[in-house]
C-alpha cells in the first residue's frame, strides 16, 4: 500500500489513518515553486505597475500634457548654493504654501485681508460664492502644487480650510496688486471706483504700502515657487460684481511687467483665453518669441538670434538684439530657467538658449567690452569683468538641458564659417581696422573732403591743359 498508515486509540477504538507520502512530497515541491515565483507575481502584480506609472508621470514632465501632470508650481532643486538659494528667496510676500513661514515678510496673511476686504467693498466680491468655487475646483487646483518633502507644506495642501484659505487671499492679494501696478487700466466702472476709493483712507494705506514694496512685490509673483494657480484668479474676477475690466485679466497682469527686461516678445491681447497655469508661466509666454509665420501677433523679442551667412559670401552675419542686464535680471531669468527645465516639453527652452548662447560669447572681459561698443550689452552698473561672471553663473544652470536643435544647428553654421580661411582674413582686417562702425564713417567723410575735392581739381587741370594744347 503506497504511502504510510498513523494508529490513534480513542475510548478503546483503533483508527487508522492514511497518509499519502507522494501527495505530501508534491505538495512540498509546489509550494517551493511557487515560493521561487515571487518575483513572477511581483512583476506581473497591476498594484506594482500602478506605482512604477505613478512615479515615471511624476518624473516626466512631458506627460501631464497626456491629462495625468505633476505639480507646476514647486520647489526648486534641493542642496543648491547660497548664491541659488538666494535667487529664488522671497522678499515682500509669500503666495502658495512653500514660504508661508518666512519672518520678514512685509506682507504676512494677516496683511492681506485687506486686499479682501477692498475687493468686496468696491469690487461686490461674494466671499461665499467664490469659496463655493474654489472648494468644487479644489481637486485640479491642488494638482497644480507638487508634493514637497516639508511636513507643514503638505499638511496646508491637504488641510481642506486651509488650502482653501490660502487661496482666497493670496488670489485676492494678485488681482488688488496687479490692478494698482498694471499700466493695462480697466473699464470706466472700475476707474470711478478706483477714483472714489482714492480718498478713502484704507486705499491709501493699500496704494502707499503696494507702492513702497512694489519692485520687491513683482519679482516675488515671478518665483517659481511662489506662485498661486491662476484659474483661481479667473474664478476670482468672476466673482466680483461690480469689476468689469477693460482687458482681459491676463493683460492686466502681464501690465505689471511693462519695465522689466526681458521685454515682452507678444501681444498681451493674445493671451486672452489661453490657459496659464500661474504668473510666471503668463510672464514666461509673454517673453518669448512667439509664431514667426505670423509677424502681427509677435513684438520685437530680446531672446531671439540669428546668423546668416552663405557659401560664396567670406561675410557672416549674427543678427543679437540688445540684452539689458539689471540687478534684478539674475532673479528673473533663473526662475524662467528653473521653470523651462521641468517644463521644457511643453513650453520650450527660449531662455534657455539664449542663456547658452550668451555664455557662449562673453567668455572674457574684452568680450563683454566688445559686445557693449556693438550695442549688444548694455548695463550701467555691472562691469565687464560681472557680466562675465554674471553670465557664467546663468550658464552653469544650463549644462545637462535638453536644447532645441537650433542651437546645434547654429554652432555648426558658425564652426563652418570658422574653418574657412578667407572668413578668418576678412574678419581679421574689419576688426584691426574697423573695430567700430564710426570708424567707416570717418573714414568715408575724410575720403568725402580730401579726396574727392583732390580728383575733381586733378580732372578740372587736366581739362585746362587739354583746352590750351589743343587751341
Amino acid at each position: 500500500m503506497e504511502g504510510d498508515q498513523l494508529s490513534r486509540s480513542t475510548d478503546g477504538h483503533q483508527h487508522r489513518i492514511d497518509i499519502d507520502t507522494a501527495a505530501e512530497t508534491k505538495s512540498d515541491t509546489v509550494d517551493g515553486v511557487e515560493a521561487e515565483r515571487k518575483w513572477l507575481r511581483k512583476l506581473t502584480s497591476a498594484t506594482v505597475n500602478k506605482v512604477v506609472m505613478r512615479d515615471l508621470i511624476a518624473r516626466t514632465p512631458m506627460l501631464w500634457y497626456l491629462g495625468e501632470r505633476s505639480g507646476t508650481i514647486l520647489r526648486s532643486r534641493p542642496g543648491c548654493s547660497g548664491r541659488v538659494e538666494a535667487l529664488h528667496a522671497v522678499r515682500a510676500v509669500a503666495i502658495g504654501p512653500f514660504h508661508r513661514g518666512d519672518p520678514g515678510l512685509a506682507f504676512p496673511d494677516d496683511a492681506k485681508i485687506p486686499f479682501m476686504r477692498y475687493l468686496q467693498d468696491q469690487c461686490a466680491l461674494e466671499v461665499d460664492r467664490y469659496v463655493a468655487a474654489l472648494s468644487v475646483e479644489r481637486d485640479r487646483l491642488r494638482d497644480e502644487f507638487a508634493d514637497d518633502d516639508a511636513e507643514a507644506d503638505r499638511a496646508l495642501l491637504d488641510d481642506e480650510e486651509r488650502f482653501l484659505q490660502m487661496l482666497l487671499l493670496d488670489s485676492c492679494f494678485v488681482l488688488v496688486v496687479s490692478m494698482m501696478l498694471s499700466k493695462a487700466g480697466v473699464g470706466e466702472d472700475a476707474d470711478s471706483a478706483a477714483r472714489a476709493a482714492s480718498i478713502n483712507r484704507e486705499y491709501f494705506i493699500l496704494h502707499m504700502a503696494v507702492a513702497q514694496h512694489a519692485e520687491q512685490i513683482k519679482l516675488d509673483m515671478l518665483v517659481l515657487e511662489n506662485q498661486v494657480p491662476f484659474a483661481a484668479v479667473k474664478l476670482l474676477v468672476a466673482s466680483c460684481g461690480r469689476l468689469k475690466l477693460r482687458h482681459c485679466v491676463e493683460q492686466v497682469v502681464l501690465g505689471c511687467f511693462d519695465d522689466v527686461c526681458p521685454k515682452r516678445a507678444r501681444l498681451p491681447c493674445h493671451a486672452a483665453g489661453a490657459e496659464f497655469h500661474h504668473v510666471l508661466h503668463l510672464f514666461h509666454w509673454s517673453r518669448v518669441p512667439g509664431d514667426q509665420a505670423s509677424a502681427s501677433s509677435s513684438c520685437q523679442s530680446h531672446l531671439d538670434m540669428s546668423f546668416w551667412s552663405r557659401t560664396a559670401s567670406p561675410v557672416a552675419v549674427m543678427s543679437i538684439p540688445c540684452f539689458h542686464v539689471h540687478e534684478y535680471s539674475a532673479v528673473v531669468l533663473y526662475n524662467m530657467l528653473a521653470f523651462e527645465m521641468h517644463f521644457h516639453w511643453a513650453h520650450g527652452a527660449c531662455v534657455t538658449t539664449h542663456v547658452a548662447r550668451m555664455e557662449g560669447l562673453v567668455r572674457c572681459a574684452s568680450d563683454a567690452s566688445f559686445l557693449r561698443r556693438r550695442g549688444v550689452l548694455a548695463s550701467t552698473r555691472l562691469t565687464d569683468a560681472e557680466l562675465v561672471y554674471f553670465f557664467r553663473e546663468l550658464g552653469a544652470h544650463t549644462v545637462g538641458a535638453r536644447l532645441p536643435d537650433e542651437f546645434g544647428d547654429m554652432l555648426d553654421v558658425v564652426a563652418c564659417h570658422r574653418r574657412r580661411r578667407i572668413s578668418w582674413w576678412c574678419g581679421g582686417f574689419v576688426l584691426h581696422f574697423f573695430p567700430s562702425p564710426w570708424v567707416a564713417v570717418s573714414l568715408f567723410a575724410a575720403a568725402a573732403i580730401f579726396v574727392v575735392p583732390s580728383l575733381l581739381q586733378t580732372v578740372y587741370t587736366m581739362l585746362g591743359y587739354i583746352r590750351s594744347t589743343s587751341s
